[in-house]
């Protein structure tokens, strides 16, 4: 899967559907999912989805918040943003 400039192997990724984002990424851990309990996007048409992006080595977290997003790879491009891996 590519996201910006980056590409996870499939080998990576333990959960891909339309709500919900599990993969491992250069020893990161990123999720991001609709289901969470931060209410309903500001705008029609979007979704909220909780994002976390932390380091599987000293569990320091480099992104977890929600955003308002088209559809869960714009989510997923949002936590890489958040990350700084972009």
């Amino acid at each position: 899967m590519k996201i910006g400039k980056r590409i996870i192997q499939n080998r990576n990724i333990n959960v891909n559907t339309k709500h919900t984002f599990d993969a491992n990424y250069k020893g990161l851990h990123i999720y991001v999912s609709d289901d969470h309990g931060h209410g309903l996007a500001k705008e029609k048409g979007l979704i909220r989805y909780w994002m976390e992006v932390w380091n599987w080595g000293n569990g320091i977290c480099d992104c977890q918040t929600w955003e308002d997003c088209k559809d869960i790879n714009h989510a997923i491009y949002k936590a890489f943003e958040g990350a700084c891996l972009l």
